[in-house]
């Protein structure tokens, strides 16, 4: 699926033209706009008070495995502060969230985003200790870069960028930097201009390099420009003694075999559905017929858009299930997650405020089980559970304006529960008053029943022991203002939250 929010500087361009807002209040109220504060403390154990060994169910693999590379997306407009924190918040409080948010911008959709990044305890100061908690928390489970969506070359996604690195050089943790040039944006920027930009990266410890020292390069939407233009690219910077290793992630793949002898791996962004290890499965099947077979397997929980109407059906973890099981079945060159912090996308891995630590708990077992070669050891009982508010129906006028399904799976309203368990376990599921009880072996399982109005909650159970029960946090509203598909979530081992 294309990236449609590759809008976020014409956002910010119509504002500034109709007058809306002032440059002064955007250079001092969203996300990515205070300065730097040069030698302030790093919390660089943020990753490990917020994340002890009793949060997981096993341990997490946060060491880098050779060229087994997995690398987070990075989107600039949205760190974890917005700009200052008041009384009543800050700019995500204030506008993001809501209804009236930017002068009632996004009406249509009742909002722009539907959750925030989650600010850890003691707050943060500023985007630069924001910058480190990003970099801390994802060290903390075994990602080993963040590419960072290049959505200009010297604005104020270029100035978040330079933070995001700057906090990667001072974590101390071996945690990285690539650049992903986002070629929607800047497709037309001159060749010898994108070397003197990916230079910076190359003359930075956090650049991230493979094993025989090249820079990662991963353009996004690399088949925006010619094949022509990255031997530019790629020529310009061995000339400068920075040769590059080039994963073009590609949103239609039809440059692909024209590119490959050009680059060391592919990825394609992909679909956000329950079928989205299809599209995985795709790409690594059309690179074996190239000179280039490795490739990088997309990995993306969710995608809802308030801003366009739009959502794909993830099925809880089942759109993340899918593709990582493509990348298992494919033998992938690494991983690509989708997104870290794209709150207008809905694919946050991130923790934050309606999924809590869900995804980023699972996101954990995924890749110590994908650098380890096999499911890692259960240490402990536990489960995660993602699901709506409500039951999602995108025709509903008194929720606002229509919604649009974009993948190809079909709505389905469920509650997913996915388990560690360490012996066989009677689960029962408790949704809106109805009961259903499942007989699971050990290991790591995953099960749906159907959303309903009401409580929802999860209890494990041998014989007459409970293991572990949660009621969930999240209630399935009857009624609610807004259209919102975002599956939430909530984890046992962290105190049903």
């Amino acid at each position: 699926m294309s990236r449609l929010h590759r809008l976020s500087s014409g956002r910010l361009a119509g504002l500034l033209a109709t007058g809306v807002v002032a440059l002064s209040a955007l250079a001092s109220g969203q996300p990515g706009h205070s300065q730097p504060a040069r030698g302030q403390p790093v919390p660089q154990d943020t990753g490990r008070v917020e994340t002890p060994a009793s949060a997981l169910a096993f341990a997490p693999f946060a060491r880098r495995a050779g060229d087994r590379l997995v690398i987070a997306h990075y989107f600039p407009s949205f760190s974890v502060v917005g700009g200052t924190m008041g009384p009543n918040g800050d700019y995500y409080d204030q506008q993001f969230l809501k209804t009236s948010g930017e002068n009632f911008k996004y009406r249509a959709g009742r909002g722009y985003i539907r959750e925030r990044p989650m600010i850890p305890a003691g707050g943060v100061a500023n985007d630069d200790a924001g910058w480190s908690v990003d970099v801390a928390r994802a060290a903390r489970i075994g990602i080993d870069a963040f590419g960072i969506d290049l959505l200009d070359l010297d604005g104020r996604h270029w100035h978040s960028a330079m933070g995001v690195m700057q906090a990667a050089e001072r974590c101390g943790c071996g945690f990285k930097v690539a650049p992903e040039p986002d070629m929607m944006t800047l497709q037309t920027i001159p060749a010898d201009r994108l070397v003197q930009a990916l230079l910076t990266f190359a003359k930075s410890p956090a650049g991230l390099r493979l094993g025989d020292g090249r820079l990662v390069v991963i353009p996004f939407a690399a088949e925006q420009v010619a094949p022509d233009y990255w031997q530019a690219v790629i020529a310009g910077m061995a000339q400068a003694g920075q040769p590059i290793a080039l994963i073009p992630d590609y949103v239609n793949q039809r440059n692909a075999a024209a590119l490959a002898r050009l680059t060391w791996a592919g990825a394609r962004w992909g679909s956000r559905d329950t079928g989205a290890g299809h599209t995985q499965n795709d790409l690594a099947t059309s690179l074996r017929t190239t000179t280039q077979p490795r490739w990088l397997a997309t990995l993306a929980p969710q995608d809802m858009r308030p801003k366009g109407l739009t959502f794909n059906e993830a099925q809880g973890s089942g759109a993340l299930a899918s593709a990582f099981d493509a990348a298992m079945a494919g033998h992938a060159q690494g991983l690509h997650l989708v997104t870290w912090n794209d709150y207008s996308e809905g694919s946050e891995l991130e923790p934050s405020t309606a999924t809590h630590h869900a995804y980023y708990d699972l996101l954990a077992w995924y890749i110590a089980w994908f650098k380890g070669g096999r499911p890692p050891a259960i240490a402990r009982d536990g489960f995660v559970v993602f699901q709506r508010n409500q039951v999602f129906n995108p025709q509903d006028s008194s929720r606002g304006d229509p919604w649009h399904n974009v993948g190809a799976a079909p709505l389905a309203n469920v509650v997913n529960v996915v388990l560690w368990l360490r012996a066989p376990t009677d689960v029962t599921v408790a949704v809106g008053g109805n009961n259903r009880t499942f007989h699971l072996p050990a290991g790591f399982q995953s099960v749906n029943v159907p959303a309903a109005v009401g409580a929802v909650s999860v209890r494990l159970q041998r014989g007459t022991q409970v293991v572990a029960q949660c009621q969930s946090p999240i209630a399935i509203a009857a009624t609610a203002d807004r259209h919102d598909p975002l599956y939430g979530g909530f984890s046992s081992l962290r105190g049903c939250n």
